[in-house]
């Protein structure tokens, strides 16, 4: 029998979570300190990867279970650069990117001593190369954005079923992926939302 002490018991021994299949990730913004210029720095992902082959991308990854956003975000960049979480300073957490694929990005800003790049250690499952941009580029150059509609697929869907015409009004999203070309490199997609938004609230 369903009881509300049994209702009770489970929702105090569970972690809330998302409505339905959700991924959790999170990433570290590594703020390059050379004196007074600060730049973010960026990797490359490896060519042979299966997903994003080649993108512009921060140190990050899925979360594990029992990890904490900052937590994950410092094991992958350990793991992808070589950079330990000792040698840098956790200025903050930023914002948080919601997919519309059913995913959310956590994001935490480091600083990182320029020093620190002469014993970047690139893993070659994962990362290409790395490289830097100032911050002020950022400030000073807008990414270029582009505007996808997100709709809804409706081929299979039982209209009569739940009473509805098939010419039902479904919501339409829109995904706006912004575009930084700098010195050769494409900065496009989750990343570059993360850094218009950030040019946009911080810089």
């Amino acid at each position: 029998m369903i009881t509300i002490d049994a209702l009770k018991s489970k929702l105090n021994n569970r972690v809330p979570g998302a409505v339905g299949k959700h991924k959790y990730f999170s990433v570290a913004i590594p703020i390059i300190c050379d004196g007074d210029e600060l730049s973010l720095l960026f990797e490359v992902r490896a060519s042979h990867m299966k997903t994003q082959p080649g993108d512009v991308c921060f140190p990050g990854g899925h979360m594990e279970a029992g990890e904490t956003p900052l937590e994950c975000a410092l094991r992958e960049m350990e793991e992808e650069i070589g950079i330990p979480a000792a040698s840098v300073e956790v200025l903050g957490q930023f914002d948080t990117l919601y997919g519309f694929s059913g995913y959310s990005l956590f994001t935490h800003m480091v600083k990182v001593d320029k020093s620190a790049l002469a014993d970047i250690k690139l893993s070659e499952n994962e990362v290409a190369e790395v490289f830097t941009v100032s911050l002020q580029f950022f400030k000073d150059t807008p990414a270029k954005d582009y505007s996808i509609d997100v709709v809804s697929k409706t081929e299979d869907f039982p209209f009569e079923e739940v009473g509805v015409p098939r010419s039902y009004n479904w919501r339409v999203g829109k995904n706006v992926i912004p575009v930084y070309h700098y010195d050769g490199h494409v900065i496009w997609g989750m990343t570059a939302r993360i850094v218009e938004w950030l040019s946009k609230e911080l810089l």
